[in-house]
């Protein structure tokens, strides 16, 4: 199935681009991805958690934030959420996402673990300079203008504050993809993973080096971070000021 080709209105996504979105998470349901995929694409997204906590519990220790005031655009149902609010003392913890079948599920994993709000991540419901950490994780790749988002990361970023994305590197996994179909395991590894990712719901196909190309001009590259090494990087995460 094509991806539809969506422009940006307003700065915010339009009805059928939420109605898209709706469609596609039903199809690709993000539980049985984190819970019911083959056993190493659990452990890489596990690596990749581990990461972003493990950055953010540096970044407090080193500029000597307490009870960090931290936001995630692009929820999804809660797992990097959860993660977080199992490693890192935060009385304030906000995820935000346009799908409410997402949040419905986020609501049921966290309970009163963080705050939920329906929102998008090209306009983020919070005043300037908000957060400590504001982290938006395997998200880019779907949104209509990565630069919007990235810009309105930046906006809600206090001071001595860390953005934190993380994206997949879709050139190598495509290439890892052929060979595994090549030898015909793919089905019975990989059930639930479209064999390409960008010909079903990302809006974007990235590698390190055309992610960059959208990093705004008065972002500050703090670390990339290949995951789970930096042998086989299938994902990238970044941080900034």
């Amino acid at each position: 199935m094509p991806i539809p080709q969506f422009k940006l209105k307003d700065s915010k996504p339009d009805r059928d681009f939420i109605e898209w979105n709706e469609e596609m998470s039903h199809k690709q349901d993000i539980d049985l991805f984190y819970e019911g995929s083959h056993y190493f694409i659990r452990w890489v997204e596990e690596q990749r958690l581990k990461t972003i906590t493990g950055l953010i519990k540096t970044h407090m220790k080193k500029n000597n934030i307490t009870d960090p005031v931290i936001v995630e655009a692009g929820c999804g149902a809660g797992h990097v959420l959860e993660k977080i609010a199992d490693s890192i003392s935060t009385g304030s913890l906000t995820g935000v996402d346009p799908l409410e079948w997402w949040l419905d599920k986020a609501r049921k994993r966290l309970g009163d673990k963080a705050k939920l709000v329906k929102g998008f991540a090209e306009e983020l419901p919070f005043k300037d300079k908000f957060a400590d950490f504001v982290i938006c994780t395997e998200v880019i790749e779907h949104v209509i203008d990565p630069v919007v988002v990235l810009s309105e990361l930046k906006r809600v970023l206090k001071n001595q504050g860390l953005i934190i994305v993380s994206i997949p590197n879709e050139k190598l996994i495509n290439k890892l993809k052929d060979v595994i179909g090549f030898l015909k395991i793919y089905q019975r590894l990989f059930f639930n993973i479209p064999r390409r990712n960008d010909d079903e719901w990302h809006l974007h196909s990235f590698d390190l080096k055309s992610f960059k190309e959208h990093i705004p001009s008065d972002f500050n590259t703090q670390a990339v971070i290949p995951v789970p090494s930096v042998f086989l990087p299938l994902r990238y995460v970044l941080t900034f000021k």
